[in-house]
């Protein structure tokens, strides 16, 4: 019950941060919408945000996630880790390397523009976002070193402020350039805009990490080996979040692509409550990895998190007509028939990452990289079958089938290595939630929608209301 209590704090302390930083972009999305009428903003807007990821993953190389190893590494030798001297050299360390990479790939994006636009956009003329995001891939990059020492430093209070602020800040900028007639590219300055002012923030706060310390060969060569031998990994994420987007931009048009782009950005609202969910789970997760009932736990945990999950996709499903035809008008109405497909993959995310962390318990983190080469794999099948014959519903019927067939070989896997153990309840709930999911998309109207919907509600209640209520005595107790 104590562990339990400390999960649910961690979910309150470290989801804050989270929730304030993604709901305020949904709010200001039916503003925008109006503002910029053309959908075709959006799929260009998507594009630029694929490219940046392509250049960040190949520029930060992970640095942003080693070097809380290296900093809090107790096994120096001779090497006194509490000595700011030390710590400092590792954040100049980290502050170096990827400031010179920084400029090396986005030299390269902005010197053969053209060559990127014809890859991603199948035209030359989008050079000029190509050499915007070159710009972006410098800042963000550089960002994410910069903001670090808050995080080495666990200054929640700065983080959660700055969160607050930037996506105060980016969204007034945005409703500006929108209303100033910028179209897409309102988007994307205000993205760099907002970038230089978190940059300034930080590095008035950190400066002194990047200051006073010197490059260390030494440590430079531990992070950038530790950090090249995740990359496979990251480049397979970039990949896995690029190929719908990649794969429209391809056989269909900008337009579309701007449709599949704003169903995924309402779909996007699920990460709302996941993202508010994993900042307190890495600490539960990690944490307990030592306690004798800990693959039980673990199979507990993500019970609760699929019932958690899947009723919140069903709110949301109830919801979606109310959302689409209560705030937005014009062609972004079609978002809503991509919009069911999508939203369920932020949930399944959640659910794949719990299982994901237990191979990284292990120390094997191969089986992750293998993992999402699967994922991908049946990803890009399916959407080269399905876009010729469903266009972007194909496409998101695609990411629905290769999230599901991911989840599950996960899942098997997981069980016969024991790392984790589900309740009899599990095989239940799967199969339940799998025959309702389809029936709900593919074969039933309203009534009978809802009607599936609360069965659904009955049976996770008769399987999980004396644990509920055992638990709510306990804390009164």
């Amino acid at each position: 019950m104590k562990r339990a209590n400390e999960l649910i704090k961690n979910f309150f302390v470290y989801g804050f941060a989270e929730f304030i930083s993604k709901i305020i972009p949904f709010l200001c999305l039916p503003i925008i919408t109006r503002l910029m009428p053309d959908t075709a903003a959006f799929g260009v807007y998507n594009m630029f945000t694929i490219v940046l990821g392509l250049g960040i993953t190949f520029v930060v190389l992970n640095i942003n996630t080693v070097i809380f190893r290296e900093y809090f590494d107790d096994k120096k030798g001779d090497v006194d880790i509490s000595d700011s001297r030390f710590r400092y050299n590792v954040t100049t360390t980290a502050q170096k390397i990827v400031f010179l990479n920084s400029i090396v790939f986005s030299l390269i994006l902005i010197i053969f523009s053209r060559f990127f636009s014809e890859l991603f956009f199948n035209d030359a003329l989008y050079r000029n976002v190509v050499i915007f995001s070159g710009i972006a891939v410098f800042l963000t990059s550089n960002s994410y070193i910069i903001e670090c020492p808050t995080k080495l430093q666990n200054q929640r209070l700065t983080f959660v402020f700055s969160k607050l602020l930037g996506s105060i800040g980016y969204y007034l900028v945005l409703l500006l350039f929108i209303y100033l007639g910028f179209t897409y590219y309102s988007i994307i300055y205000t993205s760099i805009f907002t970038t230089i002012l978190l940059i300034i923030y930080f590095w008035k706060k950190n400066k002194d990490f990047f200051l006073f310390g010197r490059f260390d060969r030494v440590i430079a060569k531990k992070m950038l080996t530790l950090g090249i031998s995740l990359l496979p990994a990251s480049i397979m994420y970039w990949i896995y979040s690029g190929i719908s987007t990649i794969m429209i931009s391809k056989f269909l048009d900008l337009s579309e692509l701007g449709i599949y782009s704003f169903g995924l950005k309402i779909a996007r609202i699920g990460y709302i409550f996941t993202n508010v969910l994993m900042g307190g789970l890495n600490h539960f997760i990690f944490s307990s990895m030592q306690d004798h009932d800990y693959p039980k736990v673990m199979g507990t945990l993500w019970e609760l998190m699929f019932v958690f999950t899947t009723v919140c996709y069903l709110i949301l499903f109830v919801f979606k007509d109310f959302i689409f035809y209560t705030f937005f008008s014009g062609d972004y109405l079609l978002g809503i028939e991509v919009f069911p497909f999508l939203l369920i993959v932020p949930f399944t995310s959640l659910l794949r990452y719990i299982l994901f962390t237990q191979f990284t318990v292990i120390k094997k983190p191969i089986y992750n990289f293998v993992f999402i080469c699967i994922e991908c794999l049946c990803l890009l099948f399916l959407c080269y079958i399905l876009i010729s014959f469903k266009g972007i519903v194909g496409v998101a019927i695609a990411n629905v089938f290769a999230s599901f067939v991911a989840l599950f070989i996960l899942i098997f896997v997981v069980k016969k290595k024991k790392l984790v153990l589900f309740s009899k309840n599990i095989n239940i709930l799967i199969t339940a939630f799998v025959f309702l999911f389809v029936f709900i998309i593919f074969f039933s109207g309203l009534v009978e929608s809802y009607t599936s919907i609360f069965c659904y509600l009955v049976i996770v209640s008769s399987l999980y209301f004396r644990k509920a209520i055992s638990y709510v005595k306990s804390i009164k107790k």
